[in-house]
């Protein structure tokens, strides 16, 4: 399997890859309202998704990183935005390239810890889908677990309690 630069995520967060952002456009248009293209490539600070709206893209108002400096820090940084399609996208094209859902920011942070840190359900849905270690602890020692219930987040718990062996949980 290979990255692609464009996804295209619907309401069920499955997204689909493709080169062509006149393609995934295309395709976003067909699968209508709400539907998300993710530019994972995106330049910085412009808009990295359009959503579907009146049957056209509209840019959303989150803003790309810098994705290819360091790009083992793509997913921790889409799961800051809190935005479930663009989470969606980078773990779709962490899988594909082979690399670690569980890489860690210089706090020693994961995605799923930001997930969490982000209160956004299917975003954790998706990290442990993925292969995210429930289980990883920051530089400090706190876990996903941890925060969430910290956070009074009782749903996230609940999840993240549920995760499976390899999960590590």
């Amino acid at each position: 399997m290979t990255a692609r630069r464009f996804y295209v995520v619907g309401a069920k967060l499955a997204p689909v890859g493709y080169d062509s952002e006149d393609i995934a456009l295309k395709v976003a248009r067909e699968m209508g309202e709400g539907t998300a293209v993710v530019d994972t490539q995106a330049t910085p600070y412009h808009p990295m998704v359009r959503r579907i709206q009146n049957g056209e893209p509209m840019f959303d108002a989150v803003g790309a990183w810098p994705t290819r400096r360091a790009p083992e820090q793509n997913l921790i940084e889409a799961a800051k935005t809190g935005s479930s399609a663009i989470v969606a996208a980078f773990v779709a094209a962490f899988v594909a390239a082979g690399l670690d859902v569980n890489a860690r920011d210089a706090n020693g942070a994961t995605a799923l810890i930001w997930a969490v840190a982000r209160r956004v359900p299917d975003c954790v849905k998706l990290l442990l889908a993925a292969g995210a270690d429930a289980s990883a602890r920051d530089h400090k020692g706190k876990s996903a677990l941890d925060l969430a219930s910290a956070k009074g987040q009782d749903a996230i718990a609940a999840l993240l309690r549920g995760a499976g062996p390899g999960n590590h949980c």
